[in-house]
C-alpha cells in the first residue's frame, strides 16, 4: 500500500532529526533511518500496528519507533496510508487529531 505524509508530519520528522543531530552527530541520521524503516513496515503491513482509540470510525493506527520516543500516527485508507504525525510519545497527546479531515 502506498504511504503519503501530511506536510506537518514531514516537518515533524525533519525537526526531530535535526534536534537529534544537534545532540550528537549521526544521531539524526539514525532517527531518519529508523523512521523510514517504520514507513516500509507500514506500507507492507498497514494493519499490524496498534489501533488508536478515540471517538471515530476511521482506522487510525500508531507504530512506535524502537529506539526513539516517537510514534508514526497514520490512517489506513482504501488506497493509501496517510501519515498524520510523527508524534513524541510523552508530549501533547492527541494534538494531531485536528489534522484528520
Amino acid at each position: 500500500m502506498k504511504l503519503r505524509l501530511l506536510p506537518e508530519a514531514d516537518a515533524e520528522v525533519m525537526a526531530a532529526a535535526q534536534w537529534y543531530e544537534n545532540q550528537s552527530p549521526g544521531l539524526g541520521e539514525r532517527f531518519l533511518s529508523e523512521t523510514i524503516d517504520s514507513f516500509s513496515v507500514i506500507e507492507r503491513l498497514p494493519r499490524r500496528s496498534a489501533r488508536v482509540h478515540f471517538q471515530t470510525t476511521r482506522d487510525i493506527r500508531r507504530r512506535l519507533l524502537d529506539h526513539y520516543p516517537y510514534a508514526v500516527v497514520y490512517e489506513v485508507r482504501t488506497s493509501e496510508c496517510l501519515v498524520v504525525a510523527i508524534a513524541h510519545a510523552a508530549r501533547r497527546p492527541g494534538y494531531w487529531r485536528d489534522r484528520l479531515t
